[in-house]
């Protein structure tokens, strides 16, 4: 499958935090009705525990793992992107491709439950738990 967007062209990760919140979600409000489109990332502190119990298939099983962890944990962070039917996504005036990455505080390394190799993984990537707090 073949990148959308130009070898050269940079994507402009916009990170929202509590103090621009709501400056973020006014920019989506402009943009969503060119940009109907969206694609979803969620990051959780991983999977910590499954489910007991008889599934009928392996869906199920995999179905319900997710659900019983994602109702337990608390969210690390939330990306979207908006793109319209062609696959572009909206500029923010800024002349390159913007995606919003929501960063969310509830979580707290010291006091909720995580996959250790999961969190290592986060930091690496970049994920801040001092300035999620």
């Amino acid at each position: 499958m073949s990148s959308i967007l130009p070898k050269n062209e940079t994507v402009q990760i916009r990170e929202v935090w509590n103090d621009n919140v709501d400056a973020e979600f006014a920019l989506i409000r402009e943009i969503v009705d060119d940009f109907p489109y969206v694609a979803m990332d969620t990051e959780f502190p991983a999977i910590v525990a499954r489910p007991l119990g008889n599934f009928k298939t392996s869906s199920d099983f995999n179905y319900a793992t997710l659900k019983f962890n994602v109702d337990m944990l608390k969210l690390i962070q939330l990306g979207l992107t908006f793109s319209d039917e062609s696959g572009n996504l909206p500029t923010c005036g800024t002349g390159h491709g913007c995606v919003w990455q929501f960063n969310f505080r509830e979580f707290d390394v010291h006091h909720d439950i995580f996959a250790s190799d999961s969190i290592e993984l986060l930091r690496q990537s970049g994920i801040d738990f001092k300035k999620n707090k």
